[in-house]
């Protein structure tokens, strides 16, 4: 089942680049994190630092996991997250949200230290593909 996963998150990977790159983006594989895989760096010009996208991509509509000790913004490791649900289907979706958003979204695990983002908190018609609000002086 490894294999799905990883086809999943190459889909979810691949919609977020797509639609990035149609919208003049410059995209770019990060390296040096533990996310690596699914984390990209997007540019529009020389005059800004990359921006980081944290692609998470879902077969159905599952909650996306964050990880531990998560106390504010400066914590997350990326500007923007894409989460696709549906990623294998003909009708993706994908919901972005910056790192304020993920903050004010998130819950910790009641059973352990991690910090989730579940599906009722992040489907919503505010953040679903709105692709265009991602800009270089407001991550």
């Amino acid at each position: 089942m490894a294999s799905n996963k990883i086809r999943t998150a190459q889909a979810g990977l691949a919609y977020v680049t797509w639609q990035l790159a149609r919208r003049d983006w410059a995209v770019l594989p990060a390296s040096g994190t533990k996310k690596a895989a699914t984390l990209i760096q997007i540019k529009k010009d020389d005059y800004h630092p990359p921006l980081l996208v944290q692609s998470r991509a879902f077969s159905g509509q599952n909650a996306v996991s964050l990880g531990e000790n998560i106390t504010g913004p400066d914590q997350l490791p990326f500007d923007w997250m894409a989460i696709t649900i549906n990623v294998r289907s003909d009708t993706p979706a994908c919901f972005l949200l910056n790192r304020q958003d993920v903050i004010e979204r998130m819950k910790k695990d009641p059973g352990g230290p991690c910090y989730w983002v579940d599906p009722p908190r992040y489907i919503d018609q505010k953040y679903k593909e709105r692709w265009d609000e991602i800009n270089e002086d407001n991550p």
